[in-house]
């Protein structure tokens, strides 16, 4: 009886040593997920599925809303059709009759419909007859994912007497991804609506601006521009009258991780210089431009015009080469903050400037340029702290193809900035600080550095 005893206590113990083995507190390795079709207002159902046996520790709810992954914080510059991202219903078109039978059909019902459109070149704009969107919810891409293979033109970067744009977006929730637009007389793309979001694209040979917000109604607010190309092939622009991204009145605007080339003026007068690579003004706010590459345009980043407002927004991590003009220009732009960019400048005495009275609460801090930052006597005010402007071409690895990672270690510069809370990653996403404190500039350097290829 004793013995048998014993045998059943060894057995409780046993098992109660092997349940309390199995069920060992949760972590992240005993969680899945999968994401659902992304829905019209960018945000998908995310179902998590917990594998092993656990208890406690991590949990997560069986299901929950989050962001598209491609416009999450977390978003790569990978095609579209790598998430297979798609809405409502689906056309797919390879003629340009095709193209405007889907447009029509979008418009008929109401929106809520993905355009794949096959590999080829398709002339889709002319003078006063170009694809004008006023439904919400519409997707545009390439079917293929490779945008050098899907090109939208019109008849040529010429003066026009009427419009002619690639795309006139007027609805919300655009989505252009994964093509090629150029050869028009005007915009590559035009918006008035919200919500417009533009990945890896390029606009190429633009008469005028290449992304224009208008001012009509309340301008156009909530757009993203990331992983696109804009650029003048032949190293030079058509007129004075260009610029890569120029928004009125848009509010809440990302622009980030794109590249912009010779967006030049072929006018040698200091008062016929192109437009900014990336402009926004005439009561626009809050916009957020981050880890662009700016290089031989005559002008780089503009808040502000003139008496022109912008008010708030985030200029960071970006690397500027500009020719003629300044790298980064903030007038009328009060309470904006500058951090963390690298800036070189030729034939002009500034690389950033901050301008008039109402220019007022502005933060410069952690910029690394070639030439003075400096409010020209303008009346303005700016905190600047931590800013190294005595650069030399030498310090980079390419200065005037705007690639401003550095070249070397420098100690006035690597572990020489403030910690900026706004600032946790540096140009290529790499964690910022790699030593002892943040760099000054938009490369945090590493001394066997192997920054990230972004497709832009």
């Amino acid at each position: 009886m004793k013995i048998l005893l014993k045998s059943v206590l060894l057995i409780v113990v046993v098992a109660f040593t092997s349940v309390s083995g199995v069920f060992a507190a949760c972590t992240e390795d005993n969680w899945t997920y999968s994401d659902g079709q992304c829905a019209s207002n960018f945000t998908t159902t995310r179902t998590w599925t917990k594998i092993g046996a656990c208890t406690g520790g991590v949990t997560h709810p069986a299901t929950e809303t989050v962001s598209c992954i491609y416009r999450g914080a977390n978003y790569t510059c990978q095609s579209l059709s790598t998430y297979n991202v798609s809405i409502g219903t689906q056309v797919i078109v390879s003629t340009v009759q095709e193209f405007w039978n889907a447009i029509n059909q979008a418009e008929s019902q109401g929106g809520n419909m993905t355009i794949l459109i096959e590999d080829g070149t398709y002339e889709i704009a002319s003078p006063s007859h170009y694809p004008y969107i006023e439904v919400n919810n519409v997707i545009f891409r390439s079917r293929s994912g490779n945008r050098a293979s899907v090109v939208l033109t019109g008849g040529g970067m010429r003066a026009t007497g009427d419009t002619e744009n690639v795309f006139g977006v007027v609805g919300n929730n655009i989505t252009i991804a994964d093509l090629t637009i150029g050869e028009c007389g005007n915009h590559g793309i035009s918006v008035n609506g919200d919500n417009l979001f533009v990945h890896n694209v390029r606009i190429y040979n633009t008469y005028e601006q290449m992304l224009k917000g208008t001012d009509a109604g309340d301008g156009a607010d909530n757009g993203i521009v990331q992983c696109s190309l804009f650029e003048y092939p032949d190293g030079i622009g058509p007129q004075f009258y260009i610029g890569g991204i120029d928004v009125h009145e848009g509010n809440d605007w990302i622009v980030r991780d794109n590249t912009f080339r010779y967006i030049k003026s072929p006018d040698p007068s200091p008062d016929f210089l192109a437009e900014h690579a990336i402009h926004f003004w005439n009561a626009s706010a809050d916009t957020r431009v981050e880890r662009n590459r700016i290089t031989n345009c005559d002008r780089g980043i503009g808040f502000g015009l003139g008496s022109s407002s912008h008010s708030g927004g985030l200029i960071v991590n970006n690397m500027v080469h500009t020719t003629r003009d300044v790298g980064i220009g903030l007038e009328t732009s009060p309470n904006t903050q500058v951090y963390n960019n690298s800036v070189y400048t030729q034939n002009y005495s500034n690389s950033i400037e901050y301008r008039f009275a109402a220019t007022t609460g502005v933060k410069i801090y952690n910029n690394l340029t070639n030439a003075a930052i400096s409010d020209r006597s303008s009346g303005s005010s700016a905190d600047l702290r931590n800013n190294r402007t005595t650069a030399q071409a030498s310090w980079f690895v390419g200065a005037t193809s705007g690639d401003l990672h550095l070249a070397a270690l420098r100690t006035d510069v690597v572990d020489q900035g403030l910690t900026i809370s706004a600032v946790t990653v540096d140009y290529d996403r790499q964690t910022r600080p790699q030593g002892a404190a943040y760099d000054i500039g938009a490369d945090e350097f590493m001394p066997t550095f192997s920054y990230l290829l972004w497709t832009k």
